[in-house]
């Protein structure tokens, strides 16, 4: 076996593993079904094991097969990554970097954070994308991103590595104007009264609020209102009739538009947040310089936000 892999083969491979049918994969690399037949012989052959099971139904992945997906993901991403950077550079640029956040970080320490990162590496490209852990892991995964600081309260994946940076909660919020932020003490259960609105597909934080009215013994009841707009929650929010979870560190930004705690007699949901990166991939300086950044900041406002 040679020590390096053809860079086409596994092309064709990952294709297949993707569709799991010769035909569709063919179409996708425009080749000939026969000559992509071909290309997967040749590189069960270098490997010395089957790769597939051909199957009626399909190209069915043997155990060699969906070992050899994860590395040749990881490689195919990490040449990929390479391209894009050397192209930057060679435009005068120092790479590129896509970091994928939660909604809430907008307006929490991230555009500080950039600007550091802009001071600090003035011809680095940057983009940030907002969404949240159900929509941003699968991009990470993918090699769309390079890296998403969210939290790491989420089932261990073998190709995903947790990088902690503080501890921190969510808070149960309403606008100044809602009565239960009159109150010195709210139980879980005057909680039910009022409708919860949160962002969209946040599947992760709907579990975590069921978690937190199960554990009173009492049903959760669910969101009223889902958006991926963090401008609109906190619009609805401010009409003073509905409710919501924040985390912590931005409620003080959070309170320029009204927004206020509710005194309830325990922690809504404690966890870690940190940055989260594809295991194996090569850190760029850019992506360092983001986590020292927010490690930083975060550490120096962490005792006032909480």
């Amino acid at each position: 076996m040679r020590e390096m892999l053809d860079s086409n083969l596994l092309r064709c491979f990952l294709s297949v593993l993707e569709h799991r049918k010769l035909t569709t994969a063919a179409d996708e690399l425009c080749v000939t079904q026969p000559a992509l037949s071909k290309s997967l012989k040749r590189l069960e052959d270098e490997l010395g094991v089957p790769l597939f099971q051909r199957t009626p139904s399909g190209m069915v992945p043997t155990t060699y097969g969906i070992s050899l997906g994860r590395r040749a993901r990881q490689i195919h991403l990490e040449s990929l990554g390479a391209r894009s950077e050397l192209q930057l550079m060679r435009e005068g640029g120092y790479g590129s970097l896509i970091i994928g956040i939660g909604p809430m970080w907008s307006v929490h320490a991230f555009p500080r954070v950039v600007a550091d990162i802009m001071r600090n590496h003035p011809k680095t490209h940057v983009k940030v994308i907002s969404g949240v852990l159900d929509t941003l892991l699968p991009r990470l995964l993918k090699g769309e991103l390079d890296v998403v600081i969210a939290s790491l309260d989420f089932p261990d994946h073998p190709d995903l590595v947790k990088d902690h940076i503080i501890d921190t909660e969510h808070v149960i919020v309403g606008h100044e104007s809602h009565p239960l932020t009159q109150l010195e003490y709210v139980s879980p259960s005057d909680l039910l009264d009022h409708p919860f609105v949160g962002f969209a597909d946040d599947y992760a934080g709907i579990s975590r609020m069921d978690k937190f009215f199960a554990s009173h013994g009492i049903q959760s009841p669910g969101l009223a209102v889902e958006s991926s707009s963090l401008e609109l929650l906190l619009s609805l929010l401010s009409l003073g009739d509905f409710l919501a979870s924040f985390s912590a560190p931005i409620l003080r930004r959070s309170e320029r538009y009204g927004i206020k705690r509710i005194n309830l007699p325990d922690s809504f949901w404690r966890f870690a947040v940190g940055a989260v990166y594809r295991r194996g991939s090569t850190q760029s300086a850019p992506v360092t310089s983001l986590v020292q950044a927010l490690r930083q900041h975060l550490k120096e406002t962490e005792s006032d936000a909480l």
